[in-house]
């Protein structure tokens, strides 16, 4: 599934400020992302001690890059910027404002309602 174009209005509709609505929804891509990777982390570990037990006694090496990656399984993945977005969209994500930095910056924090 791919991501469709999303007028303003719609964005508009849960916040007036899009660098706020970009800001929001590309904090929930990168947590997504990261729980990604932890789950993968886990299934790579427990795939490692399943062969330890096994008893295989297969040398490998230090590190393996893979390049090979699988078109259909990478196109079937619901990408993390359509997640962030429809979560936004559909008004799941609640998010507060914090106060001013010194430098004039401010950070956003969202939280995920389940």
């Amino acid at each position: 599934m791919g991501l469709q174009t999303v007028p303003f209005r719609k964005i508009e509709e849960h916040t007036e400020d899009i660098f706020e609505a970009v800001t929001v929804i590309a904090k929930r891509a990168r947590q997504i992302i990261g729980d990604r990777y932890v789950i993968e982390e886990e299934r790579r570990r427990e795939e490692e001690n399943l062969e330890e037990i096994g008893g295989e006694e297969e040398i490998a090496p230090a590190y393996e890059v893979d390049t090979e990656i699988d078109r259909e399984a990478y196109d079937a993945v619901v990408k993390p910027t359509t997640v962030g977005l429809t979560e936004f969209l559909s008004g799941d994500l609640k998010w507060e404002k914090q106060a001013m930095f010194d430098d004039g910056s401010s950070e956003e924090e969202e939280t995920e309602e389940a």
